[in-house]
């Protein structure tokens, strides 16, 4: 059953946005306005070639990523054979130690392989838009005031269009369900309330899909503000017969630090567009344009997994769709703002991939090219083996706290000596596609999520299909029992610094630096207590400064004493 209010009009035009809406990326002018044509197959069909511009690349720019990343490669195996020397006498922590080394080094090398797939010198070029196109707001107990933005931005799309809005707080028992309902009405809009079916996102828009008739949907979560030139920029990708949907990079307003990473720019700048030279770029939900005839020959959006996203590109890709990534963004929206509620979120991103590749492997999939193959498992093994970073927080405590020896006959220094150049190397691979800052925002939120990863194997393992839910946007959780093994991990190595360094003699001083280190590293995101970036942000620069003037001071003392 479903309530629907307000019938909007035969095409719904731009209205006024009112000054709240976050804008930082919906202010660039439009296009021009462009002329919808009756079905997609109106003006003459592209090819994949005919969405890609060239761009002049210098001769050592193009070389330089695939040089840096055979460097480390080299690198990474002489330090493992290195390594592999020292482990006589070094017990089993020393061997699942090294077995963690091993994982990582194993992750670096499939990621070189996979973003080597990017095609230097070659930029995504929209072609011009054309069809029908329908857009769904899906709306699950987000604030009025939020969701009123986003639709005010959807109808703001500077393209004939329809908005529907998809209320499913009614069935999954809001209380503000009726005032999305009479936001609807107030701004004309046809709005989808259902009372029965099955819970989650997936079936709020299969619901929709069925009531709907355009060539092209694109989906819109209730935070998301639409850029008005939203339909210029990925509704012509779709005049290629062969592609069934469009990705595009996620937008956040996510401060000055972004201490949570949710900009991910490894994921865009890097993973998305190596898939996307192999048609395999997968929709990571928020602003995904669909060929409706795509999603009928799949069945719709998958209810499958947790979420619809991940599984529901899977299922088109078997079924022989191509995938567009547009490597910009068609709205800005909310990011989690705390530790719990990011937690929450990926958690149950992580838990999306690992069901795919224990219950649906892409190895036995029919219908994925070998390269779609090699991305997916790439998505559903990162998340095993980023578990691994487990141990690296732990070495130092193992080896200061519970004398275990990582590497028998050398000491601590000398090992951290051996690893220092692939662990530079290592980062520099990465901060060639995030930059410095992004490179250390994507080690943090590695080694911050490797408990959370680790848990979410668990629960699959043990609970199959856990329910799904939606990101949080106000009264966000402070604290979560997701978030207790990175404070144990923190205080095991808050613990380690104290113990070198009033006793030098329990542990190499470098234990303390190495300590120092990680914990600046996961002190980022486990401080982002507050809801209001603006605080969590004031206390970076201190957290930062009082493990740099400690571990300093500790091991100055250290030194002039011994």
């Amino acid at each position: 059953m479903q309530r629907s209010t307000a019938p909007g009009p035969t095409a719904q035009g731009p209205t006024a946005q009112g000054s709240n809406l976050r804008t930082s990326i919906a202010t660039r002018p439009a296009a021009r306005r462009a002329t919808a044509l009756e079905t997609l197959a109106g003006p003459a069909p592209l090819t994949e070639d005919d969405t890609w511009q060239r761009v002049p690349v210098g001769r050592l720019t193009a070389v330089a990523g695939p040089g840096l990343a055979i460097a480390v490669i080299l690198i990474g195996a002489g330090y493992l054979t290195w390594r592999a020397g020292t482990l006589g006498g070094s017990g089993v922590t020393g061997f699942l130690f090294y077995c963690a080394e091993v994982a990582s080094y194993l992750t670096i090398v499939w990621t070189a392989v996979m973003t080597s797939r990017i095609r230097p010198g070659r930029v995504r070029r929209p072609p011009t838009p054309t069809g029908t196109l329908d857009v769904f707001v899906t709306v699950c107990g987000e604030p009025v005031e939020i969701v009123e933005a986003t639709l005010r931005a959807a109808l703001a799309i500077d393209y004939p269009h329809r908005t529907y809005v998809l209320n499913d707080g009614r069935i999954a028992r809001r209380e503000n369900w009726r005032e999305i309902d009479e936001l609807a009405a107030r701004l004309g809009l046809t709005c989808f309330t259902r009372t029965t079916g099955a819970k989650g996102k997936a079936a709020n828009l299969n619901h929709a899909l069925a009531r709907t008739g355009s060539e092209a949907i694109m989906t819109l979560d209730a935070d998301h503000v639409a850029v008005p030139d939203l339909a210029e920029r990925v509704l012509g990708y779709l005049r290629n017969p062969q592609v069934g949907f469009v990705c595009t990079e996620q937008r956040f307003d996510v401060g000055r630090y972004d201490v949570l990473n949710n900009a991910e720019p490894m994921l865009y700048r890097a993973v998305q567009p190596a898939k996307d030279r192999d048609g395999a770029a997968s929709s990571c939900g928020n602003g995904t344009l669909y060929r409706r005839s795509a999603l009928t020959a799949a069945g719709g959006f998958s209810e499958w997994n947790i979420v619809e996203d991940l599984h529901t590109s899977y299922e088109l890709h078997s079924r022989g769709w191509r995938s567009v990534y547009h490597p910009q963004p068609v709205s800005v929206g909310i990011a989690p703002a705390t530790a719990a509620e990011y937690a929450k979120q990926r958690s149950r991103w992580a838990m999306d991939g690992l069901r795919l590749l224990l219950f649906d492997n892409p190895l036995r999939k029919p219908g994925l090219t070998g390269w779609q193959r090699a991305h997916y498992l790439h998505t559903g093994v990162g998340y095993l083996v980023a578990c691994a970073q487990m141990m690296f927080l732990l070495g130092p405590p193992m080896n200061a706290l519970a004398g275990v020896q990582i590497a028998a006959g050398v000491s601590l220094t000398d090992y951290v000596l051996h690893a220092l150049p692939y662990l530079v190397g290592s980062m520099l691979v990465v901060a060639r596609h995030t930059g410095l800052r992004g490179a250390h925002r994507t080690i943090a939120s590695t080694l911050f999520n490797a408990p959370l990863y680790a848990l979410a194997f668990v629960r699959v393992v043990l609970a199959g299909r856990p329910e799904s839910g939606a990101t949080a946007k106000t009264a966000l959780p402070r604290m979560s029992f997701l978030l207790l093994p990175q404070a144990l991990f923190a205080a095991a190595l808050i613990s380690t610094i104290v113990v070198v360094g009033l006793d030098p003699d329990v542990a190499d001083l470098s234990a303390l630096v190495w300590a120092g280190a990680l914990l600046a590293m996961i002190a980022g995101p486990l401080s982002a207590l507050s809801e209001r970036s603006s605080v969590v942000e004031r206390a970076q620069l201190p957290i930062r400064a009082a493990i740099a003037v400690t571990v300093l001071g500790l091991a100055t003392t250290a030194l002039l004493t011994s």
